[in-house]
């Protein structure tokens, strides 16, 4: 008899929840079926943008606008059209083209910024004036902005190293804002004189480092060669292209001490100097028992080394009283009483570091 009961208690337990079941599949509304995806537009054909670039002339407004939102659409199939008939356009079509161009520049789409900024460029150079003109002013108002975004992240892909200028001494840099950063081009660069286009993106750079050999004078940075860089110089005269050998110690220099050592005044992080321990203040005297005059004589010597090479230098480190004693009797006439007295400090002030040099 229990187990006559307990059967129909679990049958009616089961019609229950079947029956829930089947009320919420009746109550809750059905998937809807996906919106079927718009069909790609074809692109327009060369009839069309001949078309649309001879309506920018138009003498309705409305056709005039139409033209220019048809050839905004159209994409880079557009591009070399509207050059050829900027050669000898007048007012209204050069505004249009650099409308269309703009539109581009600004659409966040790779590929239409990139032909955008291309066009722009070649048509800064246009011997029609009234193209130039517009096409050197949207290229100067994204200078800082899409172009500058640009170029930095096409450069640091293509292996080059960019640098805060706050990891310098002022003394190095102009005291302006565009004086952010500077680039080096160093031996993992992959871009070829190719890749200088974008350092010519940048046009409030004003330090670039290459790596050149020391003695031949021939630029190390890969597939770079000295014409190109000197013709780089040609377009950008305002920017400071600076040598270096291809190892580096990565330190910056402190205006004091003259021609008697080289004063440290910035050891950034990660640098071979601050794997070594070296720290603001330092005085390095000596690289390999050759003495370090100043701090242009300490790149020299660096210049001689090779990535890797461990080196010895000797530096002064003391208090800063002791530091500034001993430049107080450096400055003193000779001969005089206080060389002993230097030369005692020099000697209880010196230490002797080992750093392992790395590339550019």
């Amino acid at each position: 008899m229990r187990r006559q009961v307990l059967f129909v208690m679990s049958l009616f337990v089961g019609l229950v929840a079947l029956r829930t079941t089947l009320v919420r599949a009746v109550d809750e509304p059905s998937a809807k079926p996906p919106k079927p995806t718009a069909l790609a537009q074809p692109a327009p054909s060369k009839l069309d943008i001949e078309q649309w670039i001879t309506d920018l002339n138009a003498s309705e407004f409305a056709k005039r606008e139409e033209a220019t939102r048809q050839l905004i659409d159209a994409g880079v199939v557009a591009v070399e059209p509207l050059i050829e008939v900027s050669k000898s356009s007048g007012l209204e079509v050069s505004v249009r083209i650099t409308a269309v161009l703009r539109a581009w520049f600004t659409s966040g789409q790779e590929e239409l910024v990139e032909a955008a900024e291309t066009a722009l460029e070649q048509l800064s150079e246009s011997k029609n004036r009234s193209i130039a003109n517009r096409s050197v002013a949207v290229l100067n108002q994204y200078a800082l902005t899409i172009r500058q975004d640009r170029a930095l992240a096409q450069i640091k892909l293509l292996g080059g190293t960019i640098k805060s200028a706050e990891s310098v001494t002022p003394q190095q840099f102009a005291q302006n804002d565009s004086d952010r950063f500077f680039i080096v081009l160093g031996l993992n660069w992959q871009g070829g004189e190719e890749g200088l286009k974008h350092i010519r993106r940048l046009p409030s750079l004003s330090t670039l480092y290459v790596i050149q050999h020391p003695k031949t004078k021939k630029i190390l940075t890969p597939n770079v060669s000295l014409e190109a860089i000197t013709e780089l110089k040609k377009v950008m005269p305002q920017l400071a292209i600076v040598p270096r050998g291809p190892a580096y110690l990565g330190v910056s220099p402190q205006e004091r001490f003259g021609k008697n050592g080289c004063v440290i005044g910035v050891v950034p992080p990660g640098t071979p100097a601050a794997k070594a321990k070296l720290v603001p203040g330092d005085v390095i005297t000596s690289i390999e028992g050759k003495a370090v005059s100043d701090f242009d004589g300490l790149i020299d010597l660096i210049a001689e080394q090779k990535p890797g090479d461990v080196i010895k230098l000797e530096i002064l480190r003391g208090e800063e009283n002791d530091m500034i004693t001993l430049e107080r009797l450096r400055l003193l006439p000779e001969p005089n009483p206080a060389k002993e007295a230097m030369e005692e400090l020099r000697k209880r002030l010196t230490k002797e570091i080992k750093v392992t040099l790395e590339g550019w």
